[in-house]
């Protein structure tokens, strides 16, 4: 008898521009609410971001926390900024030219065609035999 393998989580990464403040970063949050300037210095940060960069961030947040809620463990989600090393590196590898862009075990597809992303991730998930496509391009 085979002993069972573990099956590994499908991988969705988002390429994604992300809003950044100092709450990423643990010793600048600690250092911003010691001087009393916390809330404040993040309202201001959050609101020099243009409307429309909010707005899709706050999309994307929702839509991942159902992915969370519906898939648990069988999917990995990684967020990762086209601005930084890695992201730029996924973006020339895929030919990323638009955001947001998912990635699903390889295959890839730009903008929000959420239906194309579920049956995406419904193809690669185990159990699922058919491969998950080809990319849609960009």
């Amino acid at each position: 008898m085979d002993p069972v393998q573990p099956v590994r989580p499908v991988r969705l990464e988002i390429l994604s521009l992300v809003p950044t403040s100092y709450r990423q970063c643990s010793l600048c949050e600690t250092l911003f609410h010691q001087s009393g300037a916390g809330k404040e210095a993040h309202e201001q940060i959050m609101r020099e971001y243009p409307a429309d960069l909010l707005e899709e961030h706050a999309r994307l947040s929702a839509w991942v926390e159902k992915l969370s809620q519906r898939y648990g463990g069988q999917i990995e989600i990684r967020v990762i900024d086209p601005q930084s090393g890695l992201g730029l590196w996924k973006s020339l590898r895929h030919r990323v030219r638009k955001y947001p862009a998912f990635i699903v075990n390889g295959w890839w597809l730009t903008g929000w065609y959420m239906d194309a992303l579920d049956a995406a991730l419904e193809d690669a998930l185990p159990g699922n035999l058919a491969p998950a496509g080809q990319p849609a391009g960009p």
